[in-house]
């Protein structure tokens, strides 16, 4: 398909020449760097690994006092990039990319800016082909376009319910950034992708047996995992839910109406697990918590009683829950996994709920249990050569 600029100068009737922007200076504290711009505002072309893919660059970079500026949207940027100045107008982005060594993004304007201000770019595509919007200036070898692994073809929309971008692997984005950066070895990452996630939002998790704050942000909404205690520490529990703003999650159990009016301005849902036969819920209750805007939901393990619950409960979210129990066929136990899941108990951090049964808070290997399973979603699941560096 032909370039866009192509077809406006031939419908004009004009010759496409470099754009001229005036940038705004905006201070920038490195003066050797490249830059990655975070879209949120367009879903199909929102990349969920970028977090990632400086992992993978990181060292290379350090080698070479190389730091990473992030521009674009403060919404679910990766934390581990060294600058950020996000939310800016288009011409003091335009300022700091043309400072930069290079620049990573989806395909915008910012894009072709950069090609005619010679900065090497890697574009990443998420709901449209790479020849209609590759960088129009510069040289073949100062650019790398990306597409996804497209289901027949690209959505051409702002909404991708396949979330096609994010099947470009961050291994691949890496290897773009170290080659165009004129780095030898682009080619060992020692890093391949077996299986993403699914679940792209980090979630935080709390096991109730100790209150420790660790300081978590005001946009965090923790998961209170009752589910997960043979026994509630009321004591932690209410410190958490009147601190936090909070989800609940318990197994076959209802927190009791006085105990969620104390806690209600920071409750955000109540999540009960079923198993087994459970005592009926009042509608005073389900009552209760559409009056304090709490959201509730049912999820039945036992298929037995879905349809009997659905039926007593017609009017509340009730579903089956079902997930992964046993380990996919492309999935090796030597594997290891990036989780989008933090378990917290007191001030220790695990990666899994599997993980903390086992009391394995320092470890990113595959634990081949149901449990570990059943959060399948939240794992990114890659393979490492043992004999050489981890990826954190």
């Amino acid at each position: 398909m032909p370039h866009l600029i192509k077809e406006y100068s031939k419908n004009l009737g004009v010759e496409p020449n470099k754009p001229v922007v005036n940038k705004h200076f905006f201070p920038i504290k490195t003066d050797n760097y490249i830059v990655i711009y975070n879209e949120q505002d367009i879903q199909s072309k929102n990349y969920n690994y970028y977090r990632l893919v400086i992992d993978l660059i990181r060292s290379s970079l350090i080698g070479r006092g190389i730091d990473v500026v992030v521009i674009g949207s403060d919404k679910n940027v990766a934390r581990n990039a060294d600058h950020f100045y996000c939310n800016l107008d288009f011409r003091k982005n335009c300022y700091i990319i043309s400072k930069a060594k290079l620049l990573v993004s989806i395909d915008n304007a910012l894009t072709q800016y950069a090609s005619s201000e010679g900065v090497p770019v890697v574009n990443l595509y998420g709901n449209i082909y790479s020849s209609i919007t590759s960088p129009y200036w510069g040289k073949k070898n100062t650019k790398e376009n990306l597409e996804p692994k497209w289901d027949k073809k690209p959505c051409l929309s702002l909404v991708d319910s396949k979330e096609s971008i994010d099947t470009i692997a961050p291994e691949k984005v890496a290897t773009s950034i170290l080659k165009l950066l004129g780095f030898d070895n682009y080619n060992n990452l020692n890093f391949k992708t077996i299986l993403p996630n699914k679940i792209k939002k980090e979630e935080i998790d709390i096991i109730p047996t100790e209150y420790v704050n660790l300081g978590f942000s005001n946009e965090s909404i923790l998961n209170i995992r009752l589910d997960c205690c043979d026994s509630v520490d009321t004591g932690s529990f209410m410190s958490y839910c009147s601190n936090h703003k909070c989800n609940i999650i318990s197994k076959n159990l209802v927190i009791q109406a006085d105990v969620i009016q104390k806690i209600a301005g920071n409750l955000n849902c109540i999540t009960i697990i079923v198993d087994e036969p459970l005592e009926a819920i009042p509608k005073e209750y389900f009552n209760l918590l559409k009056k304090l805007k709490i959201h509730f939901l049912m999820l039945v393990k036992d298929k037995s009683l879905l349809d009997d619950l659905r039926l007593e409960y017609f009017d509340q979210s009730v579903e089956f829950y079902n997930p992964a129990k046993e380990k996919p066929e492309l999935v090796d136990l030597n594997h290891k996994f990036l989780s989008f899941k933090s378990v917290i108990e007191g001030s220790k951090v695990y990666k899994s709920v599997a993980h903390w049964k086992k009391g394995l808070d320092s470890s990113n290997n595959v634990v081949d249990n149901p449990t570990y399973w059943e959060e399948l979603d939240y794992f990114y699941i890659y393979e490492q050569d043992r004999t050489e560096g981890k990826t954190s």
